[in-house]
């Protein structure tokens, strides 16, 4: 017998509540009239297999305790017992329909629980996903779903606490019964709505079908709809429709999986537009009808284990409105994860604003919020950031933050109540998490913020700019590194409260000049309004305009628009694909814990991480890769068993000495066959950004590439020295090791206030001494095959005290 995890997760995904969804949501208010609704009452089918049966009999026995000691048990009345159906060969659909049939009330819902392990068979999703399609037809069917996995860590060995999984599964079953409810009786068997009173003096001209019915101009005589059966997987994508009102069951059913398809293509979060057509026209819906679509979307969102937002909405003429919805996939085992990396120059409001996006308190105008955002004494003495600080903003499903204690959609506010959050507590709260890297921005802590910009992977930039101080070198340098790395910002200027009109003209006269320069060519758009924060969420992805904010922590003044933004802006890379390919983590940070042993941090680059995996750590000072064992890992501080590309990861090695590991060291994948190999020469193109006189032979400037910070010696091959601006082909040899890269991996060498960027184009053999790879071409002032667009710096200095030759 195969050991099961207690329940590990409640797959939203296959959570589904059927039926009419657009005459309930009326009936909200008057129910909240005329007094407390009555008890809803269901019963329980389980549906077990002989790998599922003691999940099954576990998970069932929990399910009713955590009903009966809810604090809304009052609301739910179970009827019978539980009942346990064997599969043995026969599909979920075949046990539970009769179960469903044989029911001679209409006002009992019937809730099936069906268990599976991980690994189940296709033969096996099938069958599920045909269950759930049934459900669709039936008003009175909700499915909780329980996935088993095999493995060593089951619920007596972990020894958690039952009653957190008992009221984690009381909570989310009660959510879908309670929806259920406020749906009319029907009057018979059919799954057909009939016709409400003040509905039935429309001919079916003037008033659609109604959503998640068939299309009849009777429902009453109408036979029931037989179950659904799921589209081929040949089949085309369901359009979305402009008007959601007029849809058939089929129709429905089918956009129902066309939006799960467009979900885990986007990475959990998928817009839908409600009166804009296919090839974007704003055909606008009927502002009467409005609600109504959006009723049929939340049913969408419900059957899909999603949230939803209204992320904006704009008048059209003739009474039309039109809209955008964000459905964001809601899950309790992970999350989505964006990195942003706030920068700009020193005392510009970088610690402030993080605070007060994360903390949700504004600023007293003395430093309030700043000190709770740095890592050091010395930082709260002087006031000056010094390392990276990671701080964290989660999103709930629905997109209101759960940092703060309360949310209505405007500004945090001086008397509102700090509300602290671990990062378990905030992570297992969330659907995405938004990590801030507040970066040093005075000049002699230039090589932390580099280290930070190139080491964290950030999806976005963030340059904060003084409104009363303006642009300032520092600026200039971080807006290089984003330009370099090709980063896409955004512009967030501060002190807006406390800088007279005049200077505050001038600064933003003097934004828009630089963000327009040849070498820069971003297009700054104002963000006045709610629309303007959709549109700059929507673009800011493809690095082609530039959004600024006008913002004041004190006053709160256009915070909710940051916030707005960050929750609805997509993330960047498409990690779902790269967690396919063999895996890569880069080490930034390492630390010993007693009991646990050498445990490493970094981003998951590439790949999937288990626990027990066997993998490659190097190099070492002699280019040497050794073999090492996955103990345990830790996301945000939740033990987890796997963790995919895109996150943040903290993994304990086994038998590993803390000593014989570094920043910019990796793990790989294990290949006893072809070892990973370290380089100590390799070719790139750079371009200089900034040198006061020349560069030749023999220069020896430090190289950031992702964590590595290692000196290194230049040759020139095309020319005899360099000055601002020159574009070649040189190679680099580390001075004291050698270090793993990949060819078309992005670098920056700087030397004082000398600056470069380029991309790795060869790499010579240790071994056998010969060069693997060919370089690329860049264009000045534009994108070369690499990525990296190249800004010639002496524009962007020009106005320096240090005029560059």
């Amino acid at each position: 017998k195969l050991q099961f995890l207690y329940f590990i997760a409640l797959y939203p995904s296959y959570a589904v509540m059927a039926g009419p969804a657009a005459e309930y949501s009326s009936k909200i208010e008057e129910e909240a009239l005329t007094g407390p609704r009555e008890k809803i009452r269901f019963r329980i089918v389980t549906i077990i297999d002989e790998e599922t049966e003691g999940l099954g009999r576990w998970i069932s026995e929990i399910l009713v305790t955590g009903v009966h000691e809810a604090p809304d048990k009052e609301d739910f009345e179970i009827v019978g017992e539980t009942k346990f159906l064997e599969r043995a060969g026969r599909g979920y659909l075949e046990c539970c329909r009769p179960e469903r049939h044989m029911d001679t009330t209409d006002d009992v819902v019937l809730l099936v629980v069906a268990c599976f392990m991980d690994g189940m068979s296709a033969d096996g999703k099938k069958e599920f996903l045909e269950l759930k399609t049934w459900a669709i037809a039936d008003p009175m069917v909700t499915i909780q779903a329980i996935n088993g996995k095999n493995g060593e860590h089951n619920y007596w060995t972990r020894k958690l606490d039952i009653k957190i999984v008992q009221g984690n599964l009381a909570t989310t079953v009660s959510r879908k019964l309670k929806g259920i409810e406020r749906r009319p009786k029907k009057s018979s068997k059919t799954t057909h709505l009939e016709p409400q009173p003040d509905q039935l003096h429309h001919t079916p001209e003037q008033h659609p079908t109604t959503p998640f019915s068939a299309a009849s101009s009777s429902p009453a005589s109408t036979p029931p709809e037989p179950p659904l059966s799921l589209p081929p997987a040949s089949h085309p994508m369901e359009p979305e429709p402009a008007n959601y009102l007029d849809l058939s069951v089929d129709r429905l059913s089918r956009l129902c999986e066309s939006t799960l398809v467009r979900l885990r293509e986007n990475q959990r979060e998928h817009t839908m537009k409600i009166g804009i057509a296919g090839d974007g026209t704003q055909e606008g819906v009927q502002e009467d009808q409005l609600q109504d679509n959006l009723d049929v979307i939340k049913k969408i969102a419900v059957e899909t284990g999603c949230g939803m937002k209204v992320t904006a909405t704009k008048k059209l003429p003739k009474g039309k409105v039109c809209c955008e919805v964000l459905l964001r996939m809601d899950s309790e085992d992970t999350y989505i994860d964006m990195r942003v990396a706030i920068c700009g120059n020193v005392d510009s409001g970088k610690s402030t604003l993080t605070g007060v996006l994360t903390r949700g308190t504004l600023d007293d105008g003395r430093g309030l919020v700043r000190a709770k955002i740095f890592n050091h004494k010395h930082e709260q003495d002087t006031g000056r950031t010094s390392s990276v600080s990671e701080q964290y903003l989660g999103f709930d499903a629905n997109g209101d933050p759960v940092n703060y204690a309360s949310w209505d959609g405007d500004s945090p506010s001086t008397t509102q109540k700090v509300h602290k959050l671990t990062a378990k507590e905030l992570s297992g709260r969330s659907a995405k998490v938004i990590t801030l890297y507040d970066l040093a921005g005075h000049e002699k802590y230039l090589k932390t913020t580099v280290q930070g910009i190139t080491g964290s992977v950030p999806d976005y930039a963030c340059i904060v700019i003084s409104a009363n101080n303006g642009i300032q070198r520092m600026t200039k340098e971080h807006l290089g590194l984003c330009l370099a790395l090709r980063i896409p910002f955004f512009v967030v200027v501060t002190r807006m409260d406390s800088t007279p009109a005049p200077v505050i003209k001038a600064t933003m006269e003097s934004i828009t000049k630089m963000l327009k320069l040849p070498t820069v060519r971003k297009l700054p758009y104002l963000v006045k309004n709610e629309v303007d924060v959709v549109i700059c969420a929507k673009n800011l992805k493809n690095d082609k305009i530039t959004p600024v904010f006008q913002v004041s922590n004190v006053t709160g003044e256009n915070i909710n628009k940051i916030i707005n933004f960050l929750n609805i802006s997509p993330i960047r890379r498409d990690w779902a694909s790269l967690a396919t390919e063999p895996k890569e983590l880069i080490i930034d940070s390492t630390f010993y814990v007693s009991g646990v042993g050498t445990v490493v941090g970094g981003i998951i680059t590439k790949g999937t991480f288990k626990v027990n995996d066997s993998l490659f750590i190097g190099p070492n000072g002699n280019g040497q890769f050794r073999p090492v064992q996955i103990k345990s890992i830790q996301v945000k501080g939740l033990d987890v068993h796997q963790v995919e590309a895109g996150h943040d990861a903290a993994i304990a090695l086994k038998k590993e000495k803390r000593s014989a590991v570094r920043k910019g060291n990796v793990l790989l994948e294990y290949t006893p066959k072809a070892p990973p190999m370290a380089y100590r020469e390799f070719s790139a193109e750079i371009i200089v950004l900034y040198h006061s006189t020349t560069i030749k032979s023999k220069y020896e400037p430090v190289i950031h590439c992702s964590t590595i910070r290692q000196s290194a010696k230049i040759t020139l091959f095309d020319t005899d020295l360099l000055r601002t601006g020159d574009k070649a082909r040189v190679c680099f040899k580390f001075l004291y090791r050698p270090e793993y890269l990949t060819i078309g991996a992005k670098l920056v060498f700087r030397e004082g206030r000398t600056k470069g960027l380029g991309t790795v184009t060869g790499l010579r053999n240790p071994t056998t001494k010969e060069w693997m790879g060919s370089g690329y071409d860049f264009e000045p002032g534009g994108t070369g095959p690499s990525g990296g667009v190249v800004p010639v710096s002496s524009e962007l200095h020009a106005d320096d005290d240090e005029k560059p030759v």
